[in-house]
Parts: structure tokens; C-alpha cells; sequence
């Protein structure tokens, strides 16, 4: 008989090898499926969250939300998002996509992103964006448009 000190090696090694493969599948590439908020092809739910601010998804897209003492903040994963900010609450408001980051107090914005670029309208209230190092304030009924090299010239 296999005393369980030989067998416990041998099933830690299997147990490292399932995660590393796991960890390594297509899967976990997809960051959007351990999202906080997701919607499929039929979805476009409105949400309200913890602070008041009103969150609506567009079809297809997914959204992280971590809210802290500091700072509330929204991770556009994927797709695109309609947001009204609570301006009652102090804590800056901080939209991210991997283009950069906006951070404001009061705004109605739409963000959509693809795997290009980022795209912001600014429907009320004031933004300011930080995209590869370019920092840019940007007002009500402002478009603009960045990627990974920055933002492009604001329009109205």
C-alpha cells in the first residue's frame, strides 16, 4: 500500500500542471468573461451603482467596477457604455480603456472602445483625459477619439 506522504507530491505536481494549462488556454485571454457586468447580443441593461451614478451597456460589451475610498472606477472591457455620473458623491469618477483614462465629477458621456482606439462623447459636464501621457480637458458636447499614441484633436 502507497503511504499518502508519496502520493501528495505526485498530486501537487498534477494539481500545478492543470493550473498552469488553465491559466495558459485561449480562455483566460478573454478578460471580458470574468467581467463584473457583461451583455450578450440581446442585452442592454441599465444599472445604478453603489454611489447613484446610472451605468447603461450597449450589446456586447462588459465593464469592471471597483469602487474604494479614494476613487470610483469604470473599466470599459469591451463594447461601449452610456454614463451619467453622481455628482453627490466627492470620490473622482475614473473611466479606463487600455487608450487612457478620463477622470470627472459630473458628467453624461457615452465611451465606446474597440481594439484600435477609444471613443468619448461628452454629452454634459466636464472630462479630463489622460492618454499616453497627454493630458487634455475636455467640455460639454465634445468627440474625441484615442489610442495607444494619444488623443486625437478635440471636435464638437
Amino acid at each position: 500500500m502507497i503511504s499518502k506522504q508519496r502520493l501528495a507530491l505526485p498530486l501537487a505536481i498534477l494539481a500545478l500542471i492543470g493550473a498552469a494549462a488553465l491559466l495558459g488556454s485561449p480562455w483566460m485571454n478573454q478578460p471580458f468573461e470574468l467581467a463584473d457586468l457583461r451583455t450578450s447580443n440581446d442585452q442592454q441593461p441599465t444599472r445604478q451603482l453603489e454611489d447613484g451614478s446610472l451605468l447603461h451597456l450597449a450589446a456586447d460589451s462588459a465593464v469592471d467596477v471597483e469602487f474604494d475610498p479614494v476613487q470610483r472606477r469604470v473599466t470599459l472591457l469591451q463594447g461601449s457604455l452610456s454614463l451619467h455620473v453622481s455628482a453627490t458623491d466627492s470620490r473622482p469618477f475614473m473611466l479606463v480603456t487600455e487608450h487612457g483614462t478620463l477622470a470627472t465629477q459630473d458628467a453624461n458621456l457615452k465611451l465606446e472602445r474597440d481594439a484600435k482606439r477609444s471613443h468619448i462623447t461628452l454629452l454634459n459636464g466636464s472630462a479630463e483625459l489622460d492618454s499616453a501621457g497627454q493630458r487634455l480637458h475636455l467640455n460639454a458636447g465634445q468627440q474625441l477619439r484615442f489610442d495607444q499614441a494619444g488623443p486625437e484633436h478635440p471636435h464638437n
